[in-house]
């Protein structure tokens, strides 16, 4: 049967660099993905332990002692079609095979189709100690832009997460680009002050960054709010364009 967004992906340029951001046991780290098959990243799971979180020894014969350990079941979920590219997520169960009652979504792959059975994984999570369940990625409308999203808290009291945002054209995938929004509203807040515009405090569909102001040596997580301030943007593509920044002075 004819798929339409095939014909889209076949027209479309697929020598791009894009970007790759991985989250594991080893810490964030940013590379340039090839494209492989869907197989590649769903008949052996353990071979996409780029941190090494399941293995001690990493060898071939070491992941052949993790699979006899853990159990890895991968759920692929399409998530939409932006500028051509069809977008999958692959979504991993993880869990010890002598606890089969926990096996949870720990691992997050996003992947974008960039020809027949040809993907590029743009999004790499393995949130191994985090939160129960990993969420699917989504795409949200900001604005008169689409936005390929995905937020996951990393488990924490400090409100941090894990995330990544991204425009897509002809030329693929852009990670959303808050310099501008970002620095206006630095601007605005006292001085020797910072404030965090991640996370929760982003909200792509109302085009709002809303953050509590804290000093920038803080005495405490919890200590030394100064106010809070918010900034109004409109995403041009991928960029956000400032709009309205406001400060109100107080505390929590």
């Amino acid at each position: 049967m004819f798929k339409p967004w095939l014909g889209l992906l076949l027209a479309i340029p697929a020598t791009a660099q894009w970007s790759r951001v991985a989250f594991s046991g080893k810490g964030e780290s940013v590379d340039v993905p090839q494209p492989h098959s869907l197989s590649y990243f769903t008949a052996n799971p353990f071979l996409r332990d780029d941190g090494g979180d399941l293995c001690v020894d990493c060898s071939p014969q070491g992941r052949a002692k993790s699979a006899l350990e853990y159990s890895i079941q991968p759920l692929v979920r399409p998530v939409g079609v932006l500028a051509g590219y069809r977008v999958l997520d692959v979504l991993y169960s993880v869990g010890k095979r002598n606890d089969p009652s926990r096996n949870e979504v720990t691992w997050k792959s996003i992947l974008v189709q960039v020809g027949p059975d040809r993907y590029k994984e743009i999004f790499h999570l393995q949130a191994s100690g985090g939160p129960p369940s990993l969420k699917p990625s989504s795409i949200i409308n900001s604005g008169n832009e689409r936005v390929l999203a995905t937020m996951d808290s990393d488990g924490g009291n400090g409100g941090g997460c894990w995330e990544g945002y991204w425009w897509f054209d002809r030329a693929g995938p852009h990670p959303l680009d808050f310099t501008r929004v970002e620095s206006a509203m630095q601007q605005r807040i006292p001085k020797q002050t910072l404030f965090f515009g991640s996370c929760s405090d982003l909200d792509l569909k109302s085009q709002l960054i809303q953050s509590g102001v804290q000093k920038a040596h803080a005495e405490c997580h919890a200590c030394d709010w100064v106010g809070e301030v918010t900034g109004r943007f409109r995403l041009a593509g991928a960029v956000a364009e400032p709009i309205a920044i406001d400060f109100k002075p107080g505390g929590p």
